[in-house]
């Protein structure tokens, strides 16, 4: 295992914990003026749960990716499916916290 390896194994932990981190300790104050456009005051915490969720899922997103290039050859190809999948998710998350939580 190489140095860079370990680098960013470390930062998809740290992006993992920071989601979680969000989610349980994390202000609606973080989030409002970016996302949160429309949310009801009663929900904003719950929307702050999701965002924290889709947080964490970009961090498992990158922790899968390394894990698989530790297990075998990745082209390029199968890196960008691997990343594109995490986004859609991350985008997914969001999009339908917005639309649980709108007014």
């Amino acid at each position: 295992m190489t140095q860079q390896q370990i680098v960013l194994i470390v930062l998809a932990a740290v992006i993992i914990l920071a989601g979680i981190f969000l989610a349980v300790k994390g202000k609606p104050s973080m989030i409002r003026e970016r996302f949160a456009s429309g949310v009801s005051p009663e929900n904003e915490r719950k929307f702050m749960m999701t965002i924290g969720g889709a947080v964490s899922v970009m961090g498992l997103d990158l922790l899968v990716l390394q894990l698989l290039s530790l297990r075998m050859e990745l082209s390029s190809e199968q890196t960008l499916l691997v990343l594109g999948a995490g986004l859609v998710m991350f985008v997914a998350i969001i999009l339908i916290g917005q639309k649980y939580y709108r007014r």
